[in-house]
């Protein structure tokens, strides 16, 4: 597992290349937090991530909110705290 140990933050995470982005580092051993504005599309992702094994946790952000996504929201905080790996792909 190339990304075993690691944890990435993913915004955006709850579709499309976000998703598809989430599941594979899961896949590849990485803890996600997967970040979304949609708390239904965030639950179906970690079900998702957890039927193969993987660990995640949802958050649900808006990242057009500056204080949602601002480095001291408490929010961002918890999904970023040990996430070494980041990658942003909401819209």
């Amino acid at each position: 597992m190339k990304l075993a140990g690691k944890v990435a933050a993913i915004t955006g995470g709850a579709r499309g290349i976000g998703h598809s982005t989430a599941v594979k580092f899961a896949a590849e051993g990485a803890r996600v937090a997967v970040c979304d504005i949609n708390p239904e599309l965030i639950r179906q992702t970690l079900a998702e991530i957890r039927s193969i094994g993987g660990e995640a946790e949802g958050y649900t952000v808006d990242v057009t909110s500056k204080e949602q996504i601002s480095p001291s929201s408490p929010r961002t905080k918890r999904a970023t705290s040990t996430a070494p790996s980041s990658a942003s792909t909401a819209a």
